[in-house]
């Protein structure tokens, strides 16, 4: 989950004997709110079977939950270290609501991680490289694909009127003007779906080893070294001077190449997907969130100052 930490996203307006018997489940108590989540309201039901946790996919169509649970569950088949879906009585990994998709998982045990450790950056590298390799000549049509160099286009020439303003939308056409060569190397490398949230609070833990990781919900298609990139970028925003200590970087790319080798392409190519993937954050941030907040100024994003701390390193 990547939102607010400190309070549940919304609260599940669900009869949960007669939803959760969709599931093959009985219920036993009601909905404990579950914290953070950004897209999705999540709480903790106990049942006969165990506690489950209840997702109400409240922004993502239909489509698209469909695509993720069922990649999910192809993860979790395969052994990776993600809660199974359960299944509903309509065979589907999601039972319908008012129009809404809502999935049922088992509760995984384990805390977050406090910190981003050393140890933990390689086995979240090693994680990424487990389901890249996991899902390789996966093919789902509704799985999104981001136009990320179409995003920033758009961003150097929007009207965003915020203080920073010239300053970012000419960042954003020197980058892709700068990089083109690399960004058109980038299209043709080794691609599939993508996590594309994997930070310290979508993992859980026990006893120092990862347990489970969560959220898919910004599952997309596209170079697998996108979503090594994105890692290091959410380790860089953790830091107070948001700038990526070369020895977690180096923890990282150790743990993933553990699993699966990169090419010598798609390691020079990874100082310009980190900047990408900054760029992106910061461009959908500032066009589509910071209105809605009442920010005045293009350094109120933290993106954005973190890919200016960062950038050609």
């Amino acid at each position: 989950m990547t939102g607010n930490p400190n309070w549940p996203n919304g609260e599940l307006r669900l009869n949960l004997p007669v939803f959760l018997a969709r599931f093959g489940l009985e219920a036993r108590g009601g909905a404990e709110p579950l914290l953070g989540g950004e897209d999705n309201i999540n709480a903790r039901v106990g049942t006969d079977r165990g506690d489950v946790v209840v997702r109400e996919y409240v922004h993502s169509t239909r489509a698209k939950v469909a695509a993720e649970l069922v990649f999910v569950a192809h993860l979790a088949r395969e052994g990776f270290p993600t809660p199974m879906p359960y299944t509903a009585d309509n065979g589907d990994p999601f039972a319908l609501v008012a129009g809404r998709p809502i999935a049922v998982f088992p509760f995984a045990s384990g805390e977050v991680p406090p910190a981003m450790t050393l140890d933990l950056a390689e086995q979240s590298g090693a994680l990424l490289a487990r389901m890249h390799t996991a899902a390789m000549d996966w093919a789902d049509d509704r799985i999104p694909v981001i136009d990320r160099l179409d995003v920033l286009g758009s961003a150097a020439d929007s009207d965003v009127e915020l203080a920073g303003g010239d300053e970012w939308r000419e960042e954003n056409r020197r980058f892709l003007d700068h990089h083109a060569e690399a960004l058109a190397l980038l299209a043709e490398q080794p691609a599939g779906p993508l996590h594309h949230d994997l930070h310290r609070r979508n993992l859980l833990a026990e006893d120092g080893r990862v347990t489970a990781v969560l959220d898919f919900d910004e599952l997309n298609h596209g170079p697998l070294i996108l979503d090594l990139a994105r890692l290091l970028q959410y380790a860089a925003l953790e830091r107070p001077d948001l700038r990526l200590p070369a020895a977690v970087a180096e923890a990282a790319l150790a743990g993933y190449q553990k699993v699966r080798l990169l090419t010598a392409t798609e390691l020079e190519l990874l100082p310009v997907a980190f900047d990408l993937a900054g760029l992106v954050d910061a461009a959908g941030f500032i066009r589509w969130t910071a209105p809605y907040l009442g920010l005045d100024r293009i350094a109120d994003c933290r993106s954005w100052r973190c890919y200016l701390s960062n950038k050609d390193e």
